[in-house]
Parts: C-alpha cells; structure tokens; sequence
C-alpha cells in the first residue's frame, strides 16, 4: 500500500506454552522513536485512536504482513486475529485483540513471536493511521515479544481497572495495588472498627462527665447565689437543682432566677420539722410555682409541704 510505513515493534505481554493469547498487546511505542534499521518513527497514540474510531472497522493483525503485501495482488491474505479496541497509555498504543485458531496456534509454535505494525505516515514520519498489524518473525524494535520463551508479567485490562478502583494510576505495578488493598482491609477490618467504636464511646463519655462536672460546678454557683440574694429558700433549692440537669433547664432557671427580685421574705421553714411544715402556700411560693409550671400537689411534694 503506498505510503505504508512497517515497523517491526514488539507487544507489552508475553506468551509462554501452554499460556492462553493475550488480549491486549503493545503495538507501538509513545512519540519518536527509532527502528532496529535506523528508520525513524513518530506516533501520537490518542491520534491513532482518533482515527480509529471514527473508521468503525477493526484491524487484521496477519502472517508477515500478508495483507499489505499479497493482497494487492489478489492473493490470499487471511486474518489470524482482528484488534477491535485501540486504546492510548502512557508508554504507547494498545489493541485489544480477538485471536483466531490460526493466531493461537501460530503463537503457540512461536514461529513469529513478534508484532508488527503497518502504519501510514506524513513525509515527517508522523504516523496517523494503523492500517493492519502483522505476526512476523524478525522484530524492528527491542521489546518482549507476544510468544516468548522467557514470559514476562502481562499487563492486563483487569489489572489497570482494579487499579484505578483503588484510586492508583492505571499504570501502577501488582505490588502497589496489593498494598492498597492491605491498607483498605485494615480500615475495614471488624477489629480494627470495633476498636475505634470503643475508643469513640470511651471519648464521647469523658466529655460528658466533663462537661457535667462544669454544668454541676455552675448551677452550684448559681443556686448558692440566689440563696444569698434571698431569691429562693432553701426548701426550693433541691427543685430548681433537679431543673438544672440539662443544658436548656440551665438556661431556664438562670433566667428566671435573673426575674427574680431579691430579699424574698423567710419562708420559717429552715428550722421546720416535717410534722411543723406549713398547711399553706405564701404568696412567694405560688409565685415561684406559677413561674416553674407545677401545681400545687407537685410544688408541696417537691418542697416537703403538707395539705392542711
């Protein structure tokens, strides 16, 4: 094919005996480079992508370039394998390959071991289309071949997704997903939870205490300064003190003892024995009761009045 630029270019996974065809292969590498025969090459793989995709036609990969060579001339020019994915990384351009029985067997005997790429460039060398890929038997560039007798670790499109699942790049290696699957086991590991609830609750429970302790410590303050001032008995302390156990009850009661005016009359029930107490509410007390919103039965109870 006229314009037709070979370069002979090795795939990124390795082929052993007895080892299934690789789905994905390497077929060229990223920006310049130069062929074992000193022919110089420039590939951008998103460009080849690009094309690719807009054709809508999968690439042959065949026998020492056959389709390039025979069958411009009719003759034969069977496919071994079709690539019907390309896909741009970071060291190059990939295809996802459907292998035929004549493809796995060719690999399996290892009489081509290599991948050849049949692109089409500008006078620059600026590759712009892939027009078909060949097995051949002498490779153009340095890399591991599709069937090697010495097989190397094969880049797979599981790998690359578990990767980026685990927010690695898609580039990164067995070990570095590895160590992140350990690190996300430990965040997820029923002992480790369990350890940070308990850990949690011991914590939530010290600040409440602590936070009770001051709250005591105020209302203390507060219920000894009303006392003082007379704005409250002594009988009334242990009722407003039970309204103070919560934050919003704080709140309530300061303001209420704050509405209070002082030198409140003595109640007489300081020296009062439960058999003295009194038969009746002064009108301080009903005051007091009316402001805190407990009847009477309640406001005798809580303060150790008797009914007459």
């Amino acid at each position: 094919m006229t314009g037709i630029t070979m370069v002979d270019v090795l795939a990124a996974g390795a082929l052993a005996a007895g080892e299934t065809t690789p789905a994905w292969i390497k077929l060229t590498p990223r920006g310049a480079f130069t062929a074992r025969d000193g022919r110089r090459f420039d590939t951008t793989p998103e460009t080849l992508v690009e094309r690719f995709d807009a054709d809508g036609v999968a690439v042959p990969i065949d026998i020492d370039h056959a389709t390039v060579k025979k069958a411009l001339f009719g003759e034969n020019a069977p496919a071994v394998g079709w690539i019907e994915k390309l896909e741009a990384r970071a060291d190059g351009l990939y295809g996802q390959v459907v292998w035929l029985d004549e493809g796995v067997r060719v690999l399996a005997a290892r009489t081509h071991r290599y991948i050849s790429p049949a692109l089409k460039a500008d006078d620059a060398g600026k590759a712009y289309w892939l027009h078909s890929a060949a097995l051949v038997a002498a490779p153009g560039i340095s890399m591991p071949a599709v069937a090697s007798a010495n097989p190397t670790k094969t880049e797979t499109p599981m790998l690359k997704s578990i990767a980026l699942a685990l927010g690695l790049t898609a580039e990164a290696d067995d070990a570095s997903c590895l160590s992140a699957i350990g690190d996300l086991r430990r965040r997820i590991d029923p002992a480790v939870h369990q350890e940070t609830l308990t850990t949690l609750s011991a914590t939530v429970a010290e600040l409440d205490a602590f936070k009770k302790a001051g709250r005591d410590e105020k209302v203390t303050a507060l219920l000894e300064g009303a006392l003082t001032a007379k704005k409250i008995s002594p009988a009334q302390r242990e009722s407003y003190a039970a309204l103070c156990a919560t934050d919003d009850g704080m709140v309530q009661v300061t303001k209420l003892i704050e509405t209070m005016g002082a030198g409140l009359p003595a109640s007489g029930l300081d020296n009062k024995k439960p058999g003295d107490q009194l038969a009746t509410l002064s009108a301080e007390d009903r005051e007091v009761m009316k402001e805190m919103g407990l009847t009477e039965e309640d406001y005798r109870k809580a303060n150790g009045l008797t009914a007459a």
